[in-house]
Parts: C-alpha cells; sequence; structure tokens
C-alpha cells in the first residue's frame, strides 16, 4: 500500500491508543462499527495508519462532536464517541489487562466524570512557527491549529488565545519554530483553580531578555483584566516542553490556589497537579478511604504513613488533616514541590505531623523508617525497578497505588502478588474524551 491510496473498511475495535481498528488498519477518530473510507498515512509498528476522510455509516456509538476542531485536534480523541460508550470501552480495556496478565480482578465500572467538557484545570496552549496559537494535530510534531475554542479548559480561554495573537502582531513577538529551533514565544500556559475562581496565564519564552520593560507593560495591560496570575516564563532549551527555569512576575502572585475537599493547596506553574479537580476529589477519597482505619489500628508512628511520589502534598497533606493520629513522610523528585508540600501542610494546619523530603524515589533509604502503609502515585512511566525492589524488601503493610497508566500498573501488578493481596481497585474517569483512565488500588500484605 502506498502513501494516499484510499480505502473502505468497518472498524471492529480500538486498540490500546484508542484508535478504530480492523484487519491491521488503525484510524484515529473512528467509532466501532463505523463504515469508513480512510487514507494511507504511515506504519506504525506493523500497522498501517490511515487518515479517516468520511463516515459511510456511524456506528452505534457516534454522536456528533460539539467542538469544531474535533477530528483533527490532538486534545480529544474521543469526542465522537457517546459519554457511556466511553466509560464501558474503558472497563473493557481495565479489564482485558488484568485477564491478559492471568489476574483474575475485574472491575464492574467505572466512575463517571461529572462535567465531560470544561473539566480540565490546566492546559498547555503551544505556539506555532506560522505563528498559530492553539493545539498540535493530533500524530503531528509540526502541524498547529489556531483554536477558535477549546472546550478542555473554560470559556474564557478563546479570548486569552486570540489576546496573546493580538500581542504577537503588536510587539512583532516572533513564534518559536521547533525545526530551526528560533524564535521567542513558545507556550500559553493557563491554570485554574476551579474552587477558587484563580486564574493563572505564563507566556513562555525562550529568551527573557528578549521582551523589553514597555513590551511587558503592554503585555500586563492586555492580558492582566483575564487572570489573577500574570508571568513569563523562560525555557531556553531546545526540547519541546512547557517547563520553565525561571519566572518574571507581571502581576498578582508566581502562584495559585486551589482547594480540593477542604484543603487548601497553593500550586506553582511547573507544578504537577490532577488536572482534573472534580474527579481529583473523588480520587482523593478512593485513596483514604483505604486508609480510613488507620487511626484504629496498630500502625507505627512517627512516620506511618509513606507518600511516594508526594509532589505538592495532595494526598498526604489530606491524610493528615483527616486522620490527626497519623503522620505522613512525603518524597517527591522535585525540589519545588517539596516546598510546596510544605508550605501546604503549614497552611492546613499539620506541618507538625508531616516531613518532606525531595530526592528521587528509587533512592529513598529506608532503614530508618517504619512505615506501615504506602501510598504511590508514579508518572506515566510506572516505578522505578529498584522502587519495587525496595517495596518488596521493607513490605510495607498497605500499599494504596494511583496509577494514570493501568496497563504499566497491571504489568508491575505482577511483582507485588506473590506477597500481597489485590484487596480492591477501582477505576475513575478524570479523562472524558480520551481513552485514559485513573486506577486506584489497595495491596495488603498476606500473612
Amino acid at each position: 500500500m502506498k502513501y494516499g491510496d484510499r480505502t473502505n473498511g468497518t472498524v471492529e475495535r480500538l486498540d490500546e491508543k484508542g484508535r478504530g481498528s480492523w484487519d491491521g488498519f488503525v484510524v484515529p477518530f473512528a467509532a466501532i462499527g463505523d463504515e469508513v473510507s480512510a487514507t494511507f498515512v504511515k506504519r506504525d509498528k506493523g500497522k498501517k495508519v490511515l487518515r479517516l476522510e468520511e463516515v459511510l455509516h456511524p456506528g452505534p456509538d457516534r454522536v456528533s462532536t460539539p467542538c469544531p476542531h474535533a477530528g483533527v485536534c490532538g486534545g480529544c480523541l474521543w469526542q465522537h464517541i457517546s459519554y457511556d460508550a466511553q466509560l464501558i470501552l474503558k472497563r473493557d480495556a481495565v479489564n482485558a489487562a488484568f485477564e491478559s496478565a492471568g489476574i483474575e480482578t475485574r472491575i464492574q465500572n467505572v466512575t463517571p466524570c461529572d462535567k465531560v467538557l470544561y473539566y480540565r484545570n490546566r492546559m498547555d496552549y503551544c505556539v506555532g512557527w506560522d505563528g498559530k496559537v492553539g493545539l498540535k494535530e493530533y500524530g503531528s510534531w509540526n502541524r498547529y491549529l489556531d483554536l477558535s475554542t477549546c472546550m478542555l479548559l473554560d470559556k474564557e480561554t478563546p479570548q486569552i488565545l486570540a489576546s496573546v495573537r493580538d500581542l504577537m502582531r503588536e510587539l512583532k513577538l516572533e513564534p518559536w519554530d521547533a525545526r530551526s529551533q528560533n524564535g521567542l514565544l513558545r507556550y500559553v500556559v493557563i491554570r485554574l483553580g476551579k474552587n477558587t475562581s484563580e486564574r493563572l496565564v505564563m507566556l513562555v519564552v525562550s529568551d527573557l531578555k528578549k521582551i523589553d520593560e514597555e513590551s511587558r507593560d503592554i503585555i500586563r495591560e492586555v492580558l492582566s483584566p483575564l487572570c489573577t496570575s500574570l508571568l513569563l516564563g523562560e525555557q531556553p532549551l531546545i526540547t519541546d516542553i512547557s517547563f520553565v527555569k525561571t519566572t518574571l512576575p507581571l502581576h498578582g502572585n508566581p502562584w495559585l490556589e486551589e482547594e480540593v475537599n477542604g484543603t487548601i493547596y497553593r500550586i506553582a506553574p511547573n507544578s504537577f497537579f490532577q488536572t482534573n479537580t472534580g474527579m481529583a476529589a473523588k480520587l482523593q477519597d478512593a485513596v483514604l478511604h483505604y486508609l480510613s482505619d488507620i487511626q484504629h489500628s496498630t500502625f507505627n508512628i512517627p512516620h506511618s504513613i509513606l507518600d511516594l511520589y508526594c509532589g505538592l502534598g495532595f494526598f498526604g497533606v489530606a491524610l493528615a488533616k483527616q486522620n490527626p493520629n497519623v503522620r505522613v513522610m512525603g518524597y517527591e523528585l522535585d525540589a519545588e514541590a517539596i516546598e510546596l508540600a510544605k508550605h501546604n501542610a503549614a497552611v492546613n494546619g499539620v506541618a507538625d505531623r508531616c516531613t518532606f523530603e525531595s530526592g528521587p524515589a528509587e533512592d529513598l533509604s529506608w532503614k530508618d523508617e517504619k512505615t506501615d502503609a504506602v501510598i504511590i502515585d508514579p508518572p506515566r512511566s510506572g516505578l522505578h525497578p529498584r522502587v519495587i525492589k525496595t517495596l518488596l524488601e521493607m513490605k510495607p503493610k498497605r500499599i494504596v497505588y494511583v496509577s494514570c497508566n493501568f496497563r504499566k500498573f497491571v504489568q508491575e501488578l505482577r511483582d507485588f502478588l506473590p506477597f500481597y493481596n489485590l484487596e480492591s481497585t477501582q477505576a475513575l474517569d478524570l479523562f472524558p474524551q480520551t481513552p485514559h483512565v485513573e486506577v486506584v488500588s489497595m495491596l495488603k500484605l498476606k500473612d
């Protein structure tokens, strides 16, 4: 098959990436049962990847999409699939992962999200070499969409993006070109305090020195009415990331605050925070429920709970606040996040029972710790092998594992099951309109 060849087919299933699939073909933005006409564009690990050209006959789960960019934008892969069907697909995918690993556990359902649009609290909008401000096309690293709307963050977002475009023209802010690795403006990062009504806007540039004082004043005048915090951030590396090395506040605080289940969190521009605030509250409830009997148990004190990959203390601070008889030790690679965790513990009145340290999780020495329970919330890549090794050596009585990559979790679970029982697993939909789903599980040490 040659590039540009066209073929027709009926989608039989969705692959692990959430793309329609049949007979060795995959096509993004398709639903099961769709009869489609599509064009061959590339090969991917033995599969022929197609571009959807036309839905000849829609499958039973296909719905109309509210966003005009759906079907091209990389932000939402499943907006064309009914939400009820999305939940079933995610449940079945989690159960298929357990089945393929020979693990008997099955989930009955996925906890749905109350808001399937405008649910995110952070978006990193990229600036393309051609001056477009928005998101990349699905599957592309250098094709950009000039977004007229975005139904992931909030209804005010398009006005902010339009204002940035105006500033680019007025101030002649050169867009970053990832091909030649030249230019100035790279990203527009927007973060929301959904429960505090705070909004942080950060323009990420390659060199802060290239924005003079007069330009900064104009940026402040245009954008500060649209947010509570406005920053410039510098990322000089050629790597395509929105993480910044230096920030320059132009308006308000160089952070925002959010409240989840009565706990206040300070969040910096670079900080990781669960991107779905409403579902983060339910995820936090699930984790704390798995540890709810801790105050009535014989857990060791101090430092009875170890919060690995603790970030800014999302789980640990809430646990200490809910349970006055326990202590929490948090460990996290990001030193800035650790300082935020200390602040969050103090603001919530639990600093005397929370200790936070910075370093790689795999380097943590437990020789002086008497830890009976561990919360682990690793990145999508999963646990470092040395973390698994240490957990199995120390054998805490209970492990609560939060995973944004259930396939990786199931793979790692096979290392734990000779020593632990998988007492409970539940899935929560933190990512509507996408194939992703969050899984939280409790493991108990075997007698």
